[in-house]
């Protein structure tokens, strides 16, 4: 199975954080030289190459911005061209964790405490940044199981800390 490289789709180094400003520009660059309006007047196989490649660019972009799924991806080519089998079980204290952190969000949601949104959004944001710190040093070290365990962690934090902003949101609706 191969993955297509977007980073390359888009002229970009390939890796965990990116120059946002550049990223725009490449692509706003490659979708001028590929937009459909350019292909009016063109064959029709012409046009579906146009609009294949301004498809590609427009995936690679909305992945590319966002710092999970550009992780994902950057995991995703990496142990695709290494070969390696990436098999590994996040651990028992990690899960029981996402639990405790999801039980106190749940008794938030019903009981407005501000003073302890905080701390569990500080608590969250702290994980967060750890498990970022972590999959760098494992990408860096080519220690591919390491880093697909940290992202795991990384989409169950993502995931609360997306909840967090729902209840945020909630609570200044109200």
């Amino acid at each position: 199975m191969s993955v297509t490289d977007l980073f390359a789709v888009l002229g970009m180094p390939a890796g965990c954080q990116l120059d946002r400003v550049l990223l725009d520009e490449q692509y706003h660059k490659r979708q001028a030289v590929w937009h459909p309006d350019r292909f009016v007047n063109a064959s029709e196989s012409e046009k579906m190459q146009a609009m294949q490649h301004t498809s590609l660019l427009n995936d690679a972009y909305s992945i590319l911005k966002h710092p999970l799924r550009r992780v994902e991806h950057l995991l995703a080519l990496r142990i695709c061209e290494s070969g390696e089998v990436v098999v590994g079980k996040l651990e028992p204290g990690f899960l029981l964790q996402q639990l405790e952190l999801r039980e106190e969000l749940e008794r938030l949601g019903e009981k407005r405490d501000e003073n302890a949104f905080a701390r569990l959004r500080q608590t969250v944001d702290a994980l967060m940044l750890q498990h970022w710190q972590l999959i760098e040093a494992g990408i860096a070290k080519h220690d591919w199981c390491n880093a697909h365990l940290c992202l795991q962690k990384l989409q169950f934090l993502h995931k609360l800390q997306e909840e967090l902003n729902h209840l945020e949101d909630r609570w200044l609706d109200n």
